[in-house]
């Protein structure tokens, strides 16, 4: 620019000069040939002196003509180089600014106030293609007015940066778009135009609400878990670590070494162990006894682990409860070691009265009955009536005893005896007890039902020694019934398959119902209806060794059902 200015000032000094020359020569010819003053030359050298006064005039108006001239060239020389360096420096800075928008990885535009697009950068276009001069709301959203909430109008509206963040689904996924605007402006203040950021933050989003869940899950956790800068000082805890060692609040540990969190002497026991391992890679697990903010011990387990920037994730569970739990568990296995040992006692008991039952009761009682059938066969003409009834007493005596012990080994056997399971047809098991039973009293009239395909997972001879208890009891209380009806049959109840056994007999009182299947109980007397009363005492005991459940329903003059389920294939008693 100094250059230039240089080269106009010696070209007007020039130009100047030429027109004082020609202004002089001009003069000189006019005053001799026109005006016929003298010769040329006579005007040229020696001009009158009015008529140098005229000449001078000329040239001074001449020089201030050209002075004036010159400096006004000058400016507007010094304001079209100004405007030429401004219109350079300006498009420089436009290039840098697109090199710089183009480096941008996210969609950027500039949208005047009519929110036509005025600049995309690459991935702008890439996103939607190329809209310049179309309003970005038609261009990208095929809309025909402006979206609510667009950032860019409220920055029209208040000049202020603006952001938000929306869900779209775009080629059938959801994604998270971040837009932020912010104004562009004049000298004058006044918003002229806006630019705008489009920013896919979909992957940030989900890492964000992976990073909430962790913090949630890890604050949950019961266990305490902190991480510890290389110094072993407290950068993170959860809730459960500060409780663990008596903390209300966890930061009042954040910032304090985990030394505090232990005595002396434990301390020095394990920092050995915990960096030993650390040298060698490895983590380090163990046994501790922990110090609370109240100065009381606890024990606990640790588990460390040593991150690529020396520091230390630990995870500690107080195990209080558990050697607690620990300790009972072993008072407890003792005190079953002692009632098993007493319960083999018992059971030896029990065996030995089995054998009691089944020899040395039976062994008088087999005397008692001998002499009694003795005393009848050869004394019965010598007796009275008294003498008599007393023998009938003694031999119904007898047969009620044998009875009775024989009801006993039963439900010793039941109890006692090692199941061996398989798939049983309980309704042809039942038609054959039916039959048995109906062989006794040929003329009894019968109705009897039995569902088709009955099976249970379940021991043959328990199976069958239930339904002759279920069945006899049934064929026993409707024995004074005009007509008898027993019905075996399986109903769904709450999802679990139930059999049942139902009559038309005596019934019972509801009230009753649970006396019935305890041993001895009867409800009625056995003068009326003869029996031990184990047999129902035995019905509860199989179903009980095999799973299952029994239960009875009845009505005095109406009858009884009595319902068991047999779970099927699983460990039995």
């Amino acid at each position: 620019m100094l250059s230039r200015l240089r080269k106009g000032r010696w070209f007007s000094i020039g130009t100047g000069s030429i027109l004082i020359l020609a202004s002089w020569l001009t003069d000189s010819f006019l005053d001799a040939v026109v005006f016929s003053e003298g010769s040329f030359v006579q005007q040229l050298l020696h001009p009158e002196a009015q008529e140098l006064t005229y000449r001078l005039q000329t040239i001074l108006f001449l020089l201030i003509f050209m002075t004036c001239a010159w400096r006004k060239s000058r400016s507007e020389q010094e304001a079209t180089s100004a405007l030429e360096d401004t219109v350079a420096k300006l498009a420089l800075e436009k290039s840098r600014t697109e090199a710089i928008l183009a480096s941008v990885p996210d969609a950027v535009t500039v949208q005047d106030r009519d929110f036509r697009i005025l600049y995309q950068n690459p991935p702008a276009r890439q996103f939607k293609g190329e809209h310049l001069g179309q309003p970005c709301y038609s261009a990208y959203h095929d809309r025909d007015t402006v979206c609510p909430g667009c950032v860019v109008n409220e920055c029209f509206l208040d000049g202020l940066p603006h952001r938000q963040e929306s869900t779209h689904v775009i080629d059938g996924q959801t994604r998270h778009i971040e837009t932020a605007a912010a104004p562009l402006m004049d000298a004058t203040g006044a918003v002229t135009a806006a630019i705008e950021l489009v920013r896919d933050v979909t992957e940030r989003k989900t890492k964000e609400i992976m990073q909430k869940q962790h913090s949630a899950a890890i604050e949950a956790s019961i266990d305490g878990i902190a991480l510890l800068n290389p110094d072993g000082e407290y950068l993170y805890l959860n809730k459960a670590h500060a409780a663990i060692y008596g903390y209300p609040s966890q930061q009042e540990l954040i910032g304090r070494t985990w030394k505090k969190l232990y005595t002396d002497e434990e301390r020095q026991r394990l920092e050995p162990l915990i960096y030993g391992a650390f040298q060698k890679g490895d983590g380090w697990r163990g046994q501790a006894t922990g110090l609370k903010k109240d100065g009381s011990l606890f024990p606990q387990e640790i588990s460390l682990s040593r991150l690529e920037d020396g520091g230390i994730i630990c995870v500690v569970r107080d195990t209080s409860e558990r050697q607690e739990s620990e300790e009972a568990i072993r008072k407890l296995n003792g005190s079953l070691r002692q009632q098993t040992l007493e319960l083999q006692a018992t059971n030896r008991e029990l065996e030995a009265f089995s054998y009691s039952l089944s020899h040395d009761l039976r062994t008088p009682l087999t005397t008692v009955y001998g002499a009694g059938q003795a005393l009848a066969d050869i004394y019965r003409d010598q007796l009275d009536e008294t003498g008599q009834c007393l023998l009938n007493a003694i031999h119904t005596g007898c047969e009620n005893m044998e009875e009775f012990i024989e009801a006993m080994l039963v439900l010793f056997r039941v109890t006692r005896t090692e199941l061996s399971c398989e798939e049983v047809d309980l309704g042809r098991m039942a038609d054959d007890i039916i039959a048995e039973l109906r062989s006794y009293d040929v003329e009894r009239s019968l109705k009897w039902q039995n569902a088709a395909g009955m099976t249970a997972w379940c021991d043959p001879h328990l199976a069958r020694v239930l339904l002759q208890n279920l069945l006899g009891n049934a064929w026993k209380y409707t024995s004074r019934n005009e007509h008898t009806c027993i019905e075996f049959g399986q109903r769904m109840r709450d999802g679990v398959r139930e059999f049942f056994v139902r009559d038309n007999g005596i019934g019972f009182e509801m009230s009753e119902a649970d006396k019935i299947f305890k041993p001895f109980q009867r409800l009625r007397p056995s003068s009326d209806y003869p029996g031990t009363g184990v047999g129902l005492a035995t019905v509860f005991r199989i179903v009980d060794r095999h799973g299952g459940e029994v239960r009875a329903e009845g009505e005095v003059g109406k009858g009884a059902c009595f319902y068991f389920t047999l779970p099927g294939q699983q460990h039995h008693i």
